[in-house]
């Protein structure tokens, strides 16, 4: 076991008290802003959703594809990390993330830092711990109109468990294979009256199936809510994660296939690592000013540190069967502060919804690495290299990068009639960029003002059904990511733009039982960068990437103590112009397999004891849109058995149980990760 040594802890800043409100009075009016309650437990098209509308809207009645991930599914399926959770959710299909952070694909379309924690942007990598979280929820194609910048697949949004008047503790055990060991405790009720209080803490440690790779984690999650008067609350939440973890390239390629080697073997070093340091703190004031209308404020500051080393991959020499390797040494630094305020106000037949957001976001990066060099066997190999000194590698890139965001929002819910609804909505930022390079003192910049309309169309012919239109814009500028590294000027880059049409159909069955969505999307990006034939350092944007298909879902219950859920996705996912070489016009997309399909059935079979059952199929995907590696299809089977006794549950969990060898995703043609083989894990709680 290699020992690593933990970050140094920043001092968490005390930005919570620098909250203020002031409102005038509206109007009073015959509509009613209704009081939610985030526990109820709606179900079928009746569900809220938080995130797609950020009006707490219910699937039936918001024109958009979502998919939602319950406390219950999580807790059956055993899910603790955000992949876990988002295996048997329709079109998101997971990154493989050197292993040491969140990664996903929606659609077709890379969504890297599109993930909100709450409605608020959370897009700091690493792996999300999901102790703190409630449910997930998935809002499919572009969400500009509400979140800004962003990527065409879609957006994962975060619901964070809350402080609750009840008191109640819960501790959890969880012991697995590769030396999985995991303690939760979640502890929280009313501290006096109108004061209630939440913590949640992790331990987790572990190997992997891959050799070498291990992992610790540590998170600390205090929560504080307390009602100021009749009409305002004010909720105060902060994460704390420290990580350590082995970085992982996966497996290369040769012959347009991952190489033929166990799932086990691994290409790095052990000296390989990552520590990352994560904190998050934040504050929501919520005022109701009438029964009409209610106003919130959310500041939330989050501070992300890595530093790791990494021996990656680089290229397969087929005529002495080597694989060519670098040594990156990598530490980066984030920070984000980001402010919300939104009014919604109710009218007859209207729902409004104003927001202001303002934000700041800081990244530096420094790479240091050596030249392609350090070759090991391609089927064997061996970790054998002494740590080098990582501070004397040559420096191959210092940027400091700064992203300043102001936008505006409106958004208005209409009833037509009782069969017809509308949603406009539309939002204006503007976003300005600076990234300077330490290295040739050069500083590029660029601002940037972009329109993100929507428009939504339902109609609802009966009340437990409903038919819906929407169309979108949006846009993702270059430096987005937060990282741009071109050798164009990043003035020069214009954002990339994103436009969206959907149709699609829900219907609640069985007496709201059971709620299926079926929807047709059609998504284009264009302004993707392409390779310049006359000049290779100066890319053009006439790249374009059309994806469209057909996404099916379907939840509830079959028959008594039943629970199905079950999705299909049929993705043709297309590069439409480029004129890159090795990118032809009409190759498929990078890790957009064109057929996946997912069913978890969970049964009652009384006493307090259920049994799980899952299969997961995916077709074949490529490894980059240059189609020249393919990964082939796969179909996997999980299983989960439950009991509940009383205050007591235990929970086992089979991952993989016929102990299928594939390959769930890539970084490149040479950075191919392999599925995990068949693994289990037993989790004890007790609540009190």
């Amino acid at each position: 076991m290699m020992t690593i040594a933990h970050p140094t802890p920043k001092r968490l800043p005390l930005l919570l008290s620098s909250l203020f409100f002031s409102s005038a009075a509206l109007a009073q009016s015959t509509a009613t802003l209704p009081q939610i309650d985030v526990n109820a437990q709606a179900t079928g098209g009746a569900t809220l959703t938080a995130g797609a509308t950020k009006t707490h809207t219910s699937l039936l009645e918001t024109p958009q594809a979502i998919s939602i991930v319950s406390q219950e599914s999580l807790r059956a399926r055993s899910a603790l990390t955000s992949k876990d959770a988002l295996d048997y959710v329709s079109s998101v299909v997971a990154g493989q993330g050197e292993g040491r952070r969140d990664e996903f694909y929606i659609r077709g379309f890379y969504a890297l830092r599109d993930v909100s924690l709450d409605g608020v942007r959370d897009d700091n990598l690493y792996t999300r711990d999901l102790a703190t979280t409630e449910q997930i929820e998935v809002i499919k194609g572009p969400a500009a109109a509400l979140y800004g910048r962003g990527s065409a697949g879609g957006l994962i949004n975060r619901v964070s468990k809350k402080p609750q008047s009840r008191r109640a503790t819960e501790l959890s055990l969880t012991v697995g294979s590769n030396s999985e060991r995991r303690v939760s405790v979640d502890v929280g009720g009313a501290l006096a009256a109108g004061v209630n209080a939440r913590l949640i803490g992790v331990v987790d440690s572990g190997d992997s199936y891959r050799d070498v790779v291990q992992h610790r984690r540590k998170l600390i999650a205090p929560s504080l809510s307390v009602r100021l008067g009749a009409r305002s609350t004010l909720l105060l939440q902060a994460e704390v994660q420290r990580e350590e973890r082995t970085p992982d390239r996966g497996v290369p390629a040769l012959n347009g296939r991952p190489v033929n080697v166990s799932s086990n073997t691994f290409y790095g070093e052990r000296y390989d690592y990552t520590e990352t340091g994560n904190e998050l703190v934040k504050a929501t004031l919520e005022h109701r000013i009438n029964d009409q209308a209610k106003l919130s404020n959310t500041l939330q500051y989050s501070h992300a540190e890595l530093s790791g080393v990494n021996t990656r991959n680089r290229s397969v020499n087929a005529a002495n069967n080597t694989v060519r390797r670098q040594v990156t040494y990598f530490p980066q630094e984030q920070r984000n502060v980001l402010n919300q305020t939104e009014l919604t106000y109710l009218l007859p037949g209207h729902t409004l919804l104003a927001g202001l957001e303002l934000g700041r976001q800081e990244r530096d990066v420094l790479v240091r690495q050596t030249g392609v060099a350090f070759p090991v066997d391609l089927l064997a190999p061996l970790q054998l290299l002494p740590a080098p000194d990582f501070a004397s590698l040559p420096v191959a890139l210092n940027t400091g990068f700064i992203a300043n965001t102001r936008a505006l929002y409106v958004q208005d819910q209409i009833d037509l009639s009782t069969q017809w609804k509308a949603l406009l909505g539309v939002r204006y930022d503007g976003f300005k960029q600076r990234q300077a390079n330490r290295i040739s003192q050069l500083v590029s910049e660029r601002d940037d003002t972009l329109i993100s309309p929507r428009v939504g169309l339902i109609y609802q012919p009966q009340e437990h059904q409903s038919w819906y239109l929407n169309v979108s814009r949006s846009f993702q500028p270059g430096g987005g990511e937060l990282l741009y590294t071109g050798t164009t000027p990043l003035a020069d880059v214009k954002p990339m733009q994103t436009d969206l049409q959907e149709i699609g159909y829900k219907h609640d069955w069985l007496r709201q039982r059971l709620f299926t969505t079926v929807a047709l999307f059609r998504i284009e990006q264009r302004n993707q960068l392409t390779q310049n034939p006359l000049d290779p350092l100066r890319p053009l944007q006439v790249g374009k990437q059309r994806n469209q298909g057909l996404e099916l879902e379907l939840q509830g219950e079959l028959w008594r103590g039943s629970h199905l859920s079950a999705s299909y996705t049929f993705n043709d996912a297309r590069i439409v112009a480029s004129l890159d070489p090795t990118i032809k016009v009409g190759a498929h997309a990078e890790i957009a397999p064109r057929r996946r399909a997912s069913v978890w059935l969970n049964q009652a079979l009384g006493k307090g004891l259920s049994l799980g059952l899952g299969v997961l199929a995916n077709s074949e995907q490529y490894a980059l849109s240059d189609n020249a590696v393919r990964l082939p299809g796969y179909v996997r089977l999980d299983a989960a058995l439950n009991y509940r006794y009383k205050q007591y549950e235990m929970r086992f969990k089979i991952n993989n149980i016929a102990d299928t060898r594939f390959y769930e995703s890539a970084i490149n043609n040479v950075q191919i990760q392999p599925g995990a083989p068949r693994s289990l894990n037993l989790t004890l709680s007790s609540r009190f």
